[in-house]
């Protein structure tokens, strides 16, 4: 084999290899299908979370849709794990509050996975009133600022999670729905 054989050879297996690492990671890079009725909400999630520096790629990289769509009466939306429903029959598509509300709740399952929180008023509160709604707009600044707060990468809810098993903890995990109301 002679030199030039030898060089083309070793950039031949160095593109290939280029190529082989690229495709493998090519799904850090995408991004879920977003309803257009959603996108108003989505785009000021991303833009949160790009003002706090939080990488949230790789936490909606398991996300293929985020959907305006029918739900079970009852619930304003649902986390499915690879998929988000907001309730078309629940909330209005010009109701653009409530939409960001409830899809912020259903990201902070789906992408941080985050828990219900019941202390007080909270995005992720899982019971909702809709005479409540006024209220969270109200102090949308500082509950859009304690929802980021709480946010860990995934190696920090992995050492998290760990520390917690070896304490015994039990812990609640995957409620994934928020209520329209409480049912009695």
């Amino acid at each position: 084999m002679t030199q030039d054989q030898k060089t083309i050879s070793s950039i031949i297996a160095i593109v290939f290899t280029f190529i082989i690492l690229i495709g493998s990671c090519s799904h850090m890079f995408k991004q879920p299908y977003v309803d257009p009725v959603l996108k108003p909400a989505f785009n000021e999630w991303v833009n949160q979370c790009e003002l706090r520096d939080i990488k949230y790629k790789r936490d909606i990289v398991n996300i293929d849709s985020i959907l305006y769509a029918p739900l079970e009466e009852g619930y304003w939306g649902q986390c499915f794990g690879n998929k988000i429903i907001i309730n078309e029959y629940a909330i209005s598509p010009i109701d653009s509050f409530t939409l960001k509300l409830v899809l912020f709740h259903e990201l902070g399952h789906c992408a941080f996975k985050y828990d219900h929180f019941e202390w007080g008023e909270d995005i992720m509160n899982s019971v909702l009133p809709e005479e409540k709604i006024i209220v969270y707009q109200y102090f949308w600044t500082i509950l859009e600022d304690q929802y980021f707060i709480r946010y860990l990468t995934k190696k920090e809810r992995r050492k998290l999670q760990k520390r917690l098993e070896k304490q015994d903890c039990f812990c609640i995990l995957d409620e994934d729905k928020l209520q329209v109301k409480e049912s009695n």
